[in-house]
């Protein structure tokens, strides 16, 4: 009879399973890979560098205010960036928590094994911590990096600054693994996209309350009174909450910097304390909860779904629309999947953050000259532009990879490839169109611009939609991983990286050609000066070809690589 080893032997052995299976990936790279490295870690590069020249002026000249608020203005916003982080740190732990601990096809291989289910919590706990922390800390360490250079800090700073970090990043962790363990334990599983959507619309309120309450704008002015500034100081002390980690390791690095050891080392030992404090009761309670939930979780997954005695004599919806039969059976099929997965409708709350946001910031632009709120409604149309690569990444590019190992029905079904990669960008394109439009118009009717700018910037933001969405169909086909445990894997790889690298060069792209004409068009208006000739028309037909082209390349080399997939 095979004993059961203590949960500290299972874990270092599924330790040992994901160590090898990151040296084979790693380990064994081709020429291919290391290409893709090469150009992802010279761009990561470049983008960390600036990430650190833009704090490091920011708070170059916060520190030059006058009356000495700058130093309440630094550490107001050290103490709003660790805010963000936290409350970003707890949403991607509930997201990538739901994929790692109850949609991972390897969960029922694992729990078969003659295993203590304590070391398949702990070993997940820290593929969690790991998959929602990475992103945050590579692209935050450089601000922090950039305030200790400007205040010329010793290398104890940098000491402090990581140990500080690990249990800043381990409690949301912790709290956000036991929130999804709770939310599939003790709520019927068919519900639990309700709980998620309380959630997800509670931070987005949060969030927008907060940002509304600082109201940095009122120092774009360079005309701020002295008697503005007083009171945005006092008025900072309101939201701080002295028992928040955000709090605490804030006031931790300043008091480092200030050579006062003894309040560092108080807020260090409280991070530490409140982190010790979640991770025994999330020990505690996930080996009550977590292996029942699951269970639960499986049985709806797998119990068959009744069907609506409705639906054989009401007409689809899709049977309204102008596309061939087979197109249509592939969005049903696509829709379906997409609502009946947590995993993936779920980070629709990161779009409606990014709503939110992108409105109210540009409510609160301090814009008074009309030509400014002109030219920032060309500008515009690159911000929304990034904004749409961002969320094509994560789900137009991960839609083939979605398919997974059952992809070989597709194959042994009457389907053309190109009918499911048109399919797929008819699914997505005008949800994505629709919420890109209602950005641009309810931004440029915010800025008051004229109707030609509203024009271009309507137009420009279709083909932008079509390229991107083209782009993200097809380069999805070419990298897919049909062998992913979640979706932060898809979006995350060297395609996806690949992906977000083309599409943002389309958008800069896009941006400069439509430089000149509005240069054209604002000396019209403004100056009364006529600039403009044939190049004009000829700016906005390369705009055009250009947006065919990202388009019907990427769908054609997909196309081209499903038909010749072994699957």
């Amino acid at each position: 009879m095979e004993t059961i080893q203590p949960w500290w032997v299972n874990m270092r052995s599924l330790s040992a399973v994901r160590l090898k299976f990151m040296k084979n990936h790693f380990g064994r790279p081709n020429r291919d890979k290391v290409t893709r490295w090469l150009l992802i870690g010279t761009l990561g590069t470049l983008f960390l560098i600036a990430d650190y020249i833009f704090f490091y002026r920011m708070v170059a000249y916060l520190d030059g205010l006058p009356l000495r608020v700058g130093e309440e203005l630094i550490v107001q916003l050290l103490n709003v960036v660790f805010l963000t982080l936290f409350a970003m740190l707890l949403f991607s732990t509930i997201i990538a928590a739901l994929a790692i601990y109850y949609v991972s096809s390897d969960l029922e291989f694992l729990h078969s094994l003659p295993m203590v289910p304590d070391a398949i919590i702990h070993v997940r706990f820290v593929q969690t911590l790991i998959n929602a922390s990475w992103v945050v800390l590579v692209f935050s360490l450089p601000m922090f990096i950039a305030y200790g250079f400007y205040f010329k800090v010793t290398a104890s700073y940098y000491i402090y600054l990581l140990a500080s970090f690990l249990p800043f990043v381990v409690l949301p962790c912790a709290l956000g693994v036991l929130g999804i363990m709770v939310l599939m334990r003790f709520f019927p599983t068919d519900k639990a996209h309700q709980i998620l959507s309380f959630l997800g619309l509670f931070f987005v309120a949060g969030l927008v309350a907060f940002l509304r309450f600082l109201s940095p704008e009122k120092f774009f002015d360079k005309k701020v009174s002295d008697e503005v500034i007083i009171d945005f100081v006092e008025s900072l002390r309101v939201p701080e909450f002295p028992y928040l980690p955000s709090s605490w390791i804030t006031r931790g690095l300043t008091a480092w910097t200030e050579a006062n050891f003894e309040i560092s080392f108080g807020r260090l030992g409280f991070l530490y304390a409140a982190a010790g404090v979640g991770l025994i009761l999330f020990a505690w309670i996930s080996r009550q909860i977590y292996f029942p939930g699951w269970r639960s979780y499986q049985e709806v997954k797998n119990t068959p779904r009744t069907k609506n005695k409705n639906n054989g004599r009401r007409k689809p919806l899709l049977s309204y629309l102008p596309i061939e039969p087979m197109k249509q059976a592939l969005i049903s099929k696509d829709l379906k999947v997409f609502a009946r997965d947590p995993a993936h409708w779920s980070q629709i709350f990161i779009l409606l953050v990014l709503v939110f946001v992108y409105i109210f910031n540009i409510m609160n632009l301090p814009l008074d000259n009309l030509v400014l709120k002109n030219v920032v409604s060309v500008l515009n149309i690159g911000l929304i532009g990034f904004v749409l690569s961002a969320l094509i990444a994560r789900f137009v590019f991960s839609s083939i990879s979605i398919e997974g190992k059952k992809m070989w029905t597709l194959y042994t079904a009457p389907v053309d490839m190109r009918s499911f990669l048109v399919a797929k960008f008819w699914m997505y394109w005008p949800p994505l169109l629709l919420v890109a439009e209602i950005l641009t118009v309810a931004s440029n009717y915010i800025l008051q611009v004229d109707a030609y700018v509203m024009k271009v910037s309507v137009v420009g933001v279709l083909l932008i939609t079509t390229g991107l969405v083209g782009m993200g169909v097809g380069m999805g086909a070419m990298y897919p991983r049909f062998d992913h445990e979640n979706m932060s894997e898809i979006s995350t790889g060297t395609g996806g990286i690949l992906f977000m690298i083309s599409s943002l060069a389309y958008v800069m792209l896009v941006l400069v050609l439509s430089a000149r004409p509005m240069y054209v068009h604002f000396n019209e208006k403004f100056l009364f000066k006529f600039v403009g000739g044939i190049e004009v028309p000829v700016f906005y037909g390369t705009i055009v070809a250009l947006t065919v082209l990202v388009t019907w390349i990427p769908m054609k080399r997909g196309i081209r690589a499903l038909r010749t997939m072994d699957i």
